[in-house]
């Protein structure tokens, strides 16, 4: 069943971010110590890389906490790293009680963020998570082992793209496309396929998140889109078109993911007696001239799924041709030649016959 696409710049209502209670706030107890007594039974160094070219340029900086070990290594939120730790050999031969951890600098950027999560109360630790720090409190998940934190980040991610922020939607689908083997890959992109569709009358022909859509996962925005009328359906195309002329270059990924199905998606059920019906056909056919593509008859699928959408375009034109006296100048000279010849010949002299005779059967009345 098609997905009803969303009008042109819809924004609903967001809600103001949850923050933690003044209950949680006084459980980061790591942020109190050395305000007066010390409870602190652990430190970590964290040295913040910023990463150059130049090996002898590369800067360090370090920032000591004040943390607890029943904190990082027990409860639900705890940390596989630091359990495993404060466990092993290296911490009962630590007389310093503090472990160092190398990290980009943007990342250590938000550990004080990946600490008040690990301090907060389990029900509100989650309200630490915002679009600014997901990516690092994902990769601090991942490196100190804590997996409730990654299904928070999970959590809030599905929750933030039904808010229809395209500007994020292009930052999450460049993130998790790149593994789509990856378990939260497999969980946020399947949603993000369902918003694109919803939102395809917003996205425009040179908007990053348009550029950044892997082709598989394009297809299937495409698939799912429930076209109305012309105007939906010539922005639907000319984002085809546009994603096709910057996105795919192999003539195979064009037959097999688009040919076989998104011309008739997008034109079958459409009344075609509007001028937007010959901007959908050019469209595509200035595409596969700019691209240059070619096939031949034994060259399946390509063959057959070019030759498929010349046909259903050709068919919506030559309608079009019987119900209107557009400007036949004006077809000719936008539609490439060889499309001309092999698709749009015997509808322009139909259509050139139809109006001659019409006229002859007026002035005979």
């Amino acid at each position: 069943e098609g997905i009803e696409m969303k009008a042109k710049g819809y924004k609903p209502d967001v809600p103001p971010p949850n923050e933690l209670s003044e209950d949680s706030k006084a459980l980061l107890f790591w942020r109190h110590e050395g305000e007066e007594k010390s409870f602190s039974d652990w430190k970590i160094k964290v040295e913040a890389e910023t990463t150059d070219d130049d090996d002898d340029c590369r800067e360090t900086n370090v920032t000591i906490y004040n943390v607890h070990r029943l904190t990082l290594a027990m409860g639900p939120k705890k940390s596989g790293y630091f359990e495993a730790l404060l466990q092993s050999d290296s911490y009962t031969e630590n007389s310093d009680c503090m472990s160092t951890v190398k990290l980009p600098k943007e990342i250590a950027k938000q550990f004080p963020e990946f600490l008040d999560y690990l301090y907060a109360q389990p029900l509100e630790s989650k309200f630490v998570i915002n679009f600014d720090n997901w990516k690092s409190m994902k990769y601090l998940a991942n490196y100190f082992l804590v997996p409730r934190l990654t299904e928070a980040v999970a959590d809030f991610i599905e929750k933030d793209m039904e808010y229809y922020n395209l500007e994020h939607m292009e930052n999450y689908i460049s993130e998790f496309h790149r593994d789509i083997s990856d378990d939260m890959s497999r969980r946020i992109l399947p949603k993000a396929v369902l918003i694109c569709a919803e939102l395809l009358q917003s996205i425009e022909v040179d908007s990053p998140l348009l550029m950044s859509i892997p082709p598989l996962m394009f297809r299937s925005i495409i698939m799912r889109v429930c076209v109305h009328n012309h105007q939906e359906a010539l922005h639907t195309c000319t984002l085809v078109a546009a994603y096709l002329e910057h996105n795919v270059e192999d003539r195979l990924v064009f037959s097999i993911y688009f040919c076989d199905n998104v011309p008739f998606s997008l034109f079958g059920d459409l009344h075609k007696s509007e001028e937007t019906t010959i901007e959908l056909a050019l469209t595509w056919f200035r595409l596969m001239t700019k691209k240059g593509w070619t096939f031949e008859y034994g060259d399946e699928p390509c063959f057959w799924g070019i030759e498929m959408v010349k046909e259903a375009l050709a068919d919506i034109l030559r309608d079009y041709l019987r119900s209107k006296t557009p400007s036949l100048e004006r077809i000719v000279r936008d539609t490439p030649s060889d499309i001309v010849a092999k698709c749009f010949r015997d509808s322009v002299d139909e259509a050139r016959t139809l109006r001659e005779r019409e006229a002859k059967e007026s002035e005979d009345d």
